[in-house]
């Protein structure tokens, strides 16, 4: 069986428009993955906080009455 030797995956030739390894495309993907990760933990804290702050207005709210 004969090898392939004119394809290497880590190679690149600075061709931009190869749709299997395009640097700005990884980029932005990796920029956008990162963002949606970002906002899922910071909303997951937010409800955390209004959990505590919906949680402590009944208890002052049963004190008063």
């Amino acid at each position: 069986m004969e090898k392939n030797n004119e394809f290497n995956p880590y190679e690149f030739d600075g061709n931009i428009n190869d749709p299997f390894f395009n640097p700005i495309a990884q980029y932005e993907q990796a920029y956008m993955y990162y963002k949606y990760l970002t906002q899922t933990v910071e909303y997951k804290i937010k409800c955390k906080e209004y959990d505590k702050l919906c949680k402590n207005d009944l208890r002052s709210e049963r004190k008063i009455e």
